[in-house]
């Protein structure tokens, strides 16, 4: 719970930050970020590493390429979409990952979710078409809207994939692979868009640097950690809080309230997550 819960207030300066970084590419960032992650954790343990890498099977490094891949795909729609709505719209609709996470549960290990989180499933997505309503008042827009829910799909899959992988590497070898997998996914993109793009300032850089350290190093490596044993869930509790969070940095340090509609809808997808990740497990994972 402890990791959850710090997990979810690393998560909670994403969104904040992804804004701040907003005049860099999407796919540059999610790049740069994966990339520093990646490359710090390699340095801690640069042998113990070199060591699980060669230790995996064939079918073992098709599985943490795809989790790469996977979250390569989270971070690019997910700052692409920060990008192109609204901070309270896009914190909102990140929320549905813990209904994202009970589905890819029951799709990859046959963990049925309860009455109590289909009731959750329902009220989340209700909310979600609030927030979408919501669309063309100030920086609020459908398209962003939808890159979001696309990166809440994958984080569902990344998750799972987590846990499928969770002893053929150990937690931070594990990561590192990831990080650095889906940087390299994403480089050739990032190369194309970073040639044509201006120099960025220096508040945007940082951004990206505090991006890598923070929601990534510190919160993506705590939600794969989690993955690994705890019920799904527990992992879904990170969402929920990453939205409050970011909402109170956005409005209190950058001043970027939600209107009417995100913040009603946004108050019913925190509502249908809360349901969801609270509902008790009474069917066993099948093996």
């Amino acid at each position: 719970m402890v990791l959850a819960l710090v997990a979810s207030a690393a998560f909670a300066t994403s969104g904040p930050l992804g804004k701040a970084a907003s005049s860099i590419p999407a796919i540059v960032v999610a790049c740069a970020r994966t990339g520093i992650a990646g490359v710090l954790l390699a340095v801690v343990a640069p042998v113990v590493l070199a060591r699980s890498v060669r230790a995996l099977s064939s079918r073992q490094r098709a599985g943490v390429a795809l989790a790469g891949t996977l979250l390569a795909a989270h971070f690019a729609l997910f700052l692409g979409g920060l990008g192109a709505t609204s901070l309270a719209a896009a914190v909102a609709l990140v929320s549905l990952e813990p209904i994202a996470v009970v589905l890819a549960a029951f799709f990859a290990f046959g963990v049925r979710p309860t009455r109590r989180e289909m009731l959750g499933l329902l009220v989340a997505t209700l909310g979600a078409v609030v927030v979408a309503t919501g669309a063309g008042e100030g920086e609020h827009r459908l398209a962003g809207d939808l890159m979001v829910l696309g990166c809440v799909v994958l984080y569902g899959a990344y998750v799972m994939a987590a846990r499928g992988l969770k002893d053929a590497m150990p937690p931070l070898p594990y990561a590192s692979v990831v990080y650095g997998t889906a940087s390299l996914v994403l480089l050739p993109f990032a190369i194309v868009l970073g040639t044509t793009a201006a120099v960025p300032a220096p508040k945007p850089a940082l951004a990206v640097l505090a991006m890598a350290l923070v929601p990534t190093l510190i919160g993506h490596t705590l939600v794969q950690r989690i993955a690994r044993r705890a019920p799904p869930v527990l992992v879904a509790l990170v969402s929920p809080g990453e939205t409050a969070g970011s909402l109170v940095i956005g409005a209190v340090v950058m001043g970027s309230a939600p209107t009417m509609h995100e913040g009603m809808g946004c108050g019913l997808v925190l509502v249908g997550a809360t349901l969801a990740v609270t509902g008790k497990k009474r069917i066993r994972e099948n093996r």
